[in-house]
């Protein structure tokens, strides 16, 4: 006996009045422990041919579906008695014929109102396409001539309610010019075994069906928390590219990609997940799973505990590296002090002096080179700095010039050991050392990295360091459109050597097609890395979800705007009160900025900051720079001040080389990105005074 649950399922949940989806909690716990109990109440739907309701109370109804011929229930949706018997009218639960997948759909009743005109189009786009093409990606019988008729996203958007999501996916993709062999293995495993549209039990092993379709196991607790975060789908649904990227073995490192919204920190979770509880019992070995900033380590392990039992979550260990670098280092007994650009300004300023009179470079080129070339590069000596690579650097070098630069790298570092500091690429590089002269690499049997963009080079170097060179060893994903740290890094010259085992996630879960529209049109005209020795493109990064434009509204001072979006967020409440609102800006001064005018309006806000995770239950009105809300996401968000000078932040020392302030400039919209694209439904972009150049 086979129970299982649908997607849709836990969305009409999730729109339950409190009591009933108490109760109905209560009843899919009885449910799943024995789905022919007689305490279920089961009426049979003879307008439904498999389905039957069971009673949550007087007024609401669970629709259930369990096949004459299989041993299978699966509950279906939820809801208000009549609201239910329509909903199960109008719908039903099939294995598709050609694909093998358990799909819910419109009943044929319901297809022949679609209204369309296929003569007034003798051709359109979807004409050239064989119908056994269309049927092997789910089209059904009934379906194929309203297909035929569509030339457009338009034309498929109108028809979208009655095709299954997979479907819609696949005609998307055709539509946006990709190769139909290439649809068709990004939404289905392919199998040589003919279908048996009587067997739903092997339909809920279909990679596909799992995207909808949840499998209740024994001592169900990832069941349990489910059903009490409904919302939290990506807990237990996930696409089959995701799924297939998730649950498998790979030969070394694997490096997968994908714009804002498409899941790779979920991929990257799953995937520790799954590495832990593969691993024995007995195995030492813990998986560790890393990211560049503190906050977003904190809110991966609150995640991660929501879909790990506590043996599992034991197996997982969750760090920020330069936090994993500090604690490992302090506990070999590192005595060096490791500081930021707070402390080596005074440094810098102070090596300066002693550059040489002869030397016609800016006093920001020396930074510059620190940063692009000594430090990624491990450079310690003038030999070293002689034969290092420049590639990227404005300013061509001869041997004498480098012999005179040196000078000034050697006082720095004179000084930065007077006061026994080191920058974070020196304490990575001590700790490689470290663990290399020590043996000590069995700490973990996999290294999993998220926002792998961020990343230094020797930060990659020291991860490579860290695991032995093995199966299933380093899982890295990232994506060069969200680099807001940091500088281009190669991958295979830190020694993680991924060809052969790169993957890319193009769908956009996140935001409606509207907003990432807005925010890759941001980004238009420039070129990106693709973590290794190559460049990755936006062009086949889509949303199959939509909603309104962004909006943008500019006004003549800060009091204007602020009120404006004050009356604005009242607004979103009042329509949906248990929305989520972030207002996004440039700095963390404009942040109490902002914190101050709602304070003096009694508006409960929340500045999420650094150390510390982002409470779901709190409904206040969130507060963050640019920066922090990376890896978040939110109902609605407004960027504010988005002002000249603001943003591009104008700063007080600017490079002499062009291309450096082209990078500069690059990340400032790659910042603007990045906030936009936390937006699921909509966005505000707000300026006064004279706006950005960016807008």
């Amino acid at each position: 006996m086979k129970v299982a649950i649908s997607s849709d399922f836990f969305t009409a949940l999730a729109k339950l009045p409190r009591t009933q989806l108490n109760k109905t909690i209560r009843l899919v716990e009885k449910f799943k422990n024995n789905p022919k109990s007689t305490g279920l109440n089961y009426e049979k739907l003879h307008f439904a041919p498999n389905m039957h309701s069971i009673r949550v109370d007087s007024a609401y109804r669970c629709i259930v579906m369990s096949p004459q011929k299989d041993d299978v229930y699966i509950l279906l949706w939820v809801d208000n008695h009549d609201e239910a018997y329509d909903w199960a009218k109008k719908h039903k639960c099939m294995v598709n014929p050609e694909t093998g997948s358990l799909q819910i759909i419109q009943v044929e009743k319901e297809i022949e109102k679609i209204s369309v005109n296929v003569t007034e189009k003798k051709e359109t786009f979807f004409t050239k396409f064989k119908d056994k093409e269309l049927l092997k990606i789910g089209v059904l019988d009934e379906m194929l001539e309203h297909v035929r008729s569509i030339d457009n996203e338009a034309d498929l958007d109108a028809i979208r309610e009655y095709l299954p999501e997979e479907v819609y996916e696949g005609l998307f993709y055709l539509l946006a010019g990709d190769d139909f062999e290439e649809v068709y293995n990004y939404i289905y495993t392919a199998s040589s075994e003919a279908v048996d549209t009587d067997n739903f039990t092997k339909a809920l092993d279909n990679d596909s069906s799992k995207r909808h379709f949840y499998v209740v196991e024994e001592n169900d607790t990832e069941l349990i928390n489910m059903l009490n975060a409904p919302l939290e789908k990506w807990r237990v649904f996930l696409h089959p590219t995701q799924r297939k990227l998730v649950e498998r073995d790979y030969n070394g490192p694997v490096r997968v990609l994908g714009g804002a919204g498409t899941g790779k920190t979920v991929v990257a979770m799953h995937r520790a997940k799954y590495l832990a509880q593969k691993a024995s019992l007995f195995d030492a070995k813990k998986i560790l799973f890393t990211t560049y900033t503190k906050n977003l380590a904190i809110d991966i392990y609150e995640n991660l505990r929501k879909i790990c039992d506590e043996e599992t979550l034991n197996k997982i260990e969750v760090k920020n590296l330069d936090q994993w670098v500090y604690e490992f280092l302090s506990k070999n007994g590192y005595q060096n002090e490791i500081v930021y650009n707070d402390k080596t300004k005074a440094i810098w300023e102070k090596a300066l002096v002693s550059k040489p009179s002869e030397l016609d470079l800016p006093d920001s080129f020396f930074k510059e080179e620190w940063e692009r070339v000594i430090q990624p590069q491990s450079v310690n000596t003038i030999n070293d700095y002689i034969g290092a690579s420049r590639v990227g650097r404005g300013t061509r070098l001869n041997r004498k010039q480098r012999k005179l630069i040196w000078e000034v790298f050697e006082e720095y570092r004179l000084l930065l050991s007077a006061k026994n500091y080191k920058e974070p690429s020196d304490a990575m590089r001590d700790a490689r050392i470290l663990i290399d002269n020590e043996k000590m690499k069995e700490k973990y049997s996999s290294i999993i990295v998220d926002e792998a963009q961020d990343l230094t080079a020797q930060s990659f170097m020291l991860l490579r360091e860290m695991v032995e060179e093995a199966k299933n060893d380093i899982f890295v994903v990232g994506d060069a459109h969200q680099r807001i740290y940091g500088h281009k890094v190669v991958l295979g010259q830190c020694g993680i050597k991924i060809v052969g085992r790169s993957k890319k996630l193009k769908l956009n879960y996140r935001t409606t097609d509207e907003i990432r529209k807005w925010a890759v049109s941001l980004l238009e005209g420039e070129t990106f890395d693709n973590l290794d020795d190559g460049v990755d493109s936006s062009g086949d990064y889509k949303s199959l979800y939509h909603g309104p434009e962004p909006k943008l509204e500019f006004f003549e001072s800060y009091e204007e705007e602020v009120e404006f979006i004050n009356q604005y967020i009242k607004s979103i409440k009042d329509e949906h009160k248990e929305s989520r609102i972030c207002i996004v800006v440039r700095t963390q001064k404009l942040v109490n900025s902002y914190d101050s005018y709602f304070a003096e309006n009694s508006i409960d806000t929340l500045k999420i900051s650094r150390n510390s995770k982002d409470n779901l239950s709190n409904d206040a009105i969130r507060l963050a720079t640019m920066h922090r809300v990376k890896g978040l996401d939110f109902d609605h968000v407004i960027i504010a001040s988005m002002n000249d000078r603001v943003v591009p932040l104008e700063i007080g020392e600017k490079s002499e080389e062009t291309q450096i302030e082209d990078e500069r400039l690059l990340k400032e919209k790659s910042l603007v990105f990045v906030a936009a694209t936390r937006a699921k439904k909509s966005l505000l972009i707000t300026s006064y005074g004279e706006r950005s150049v960016l807008l």
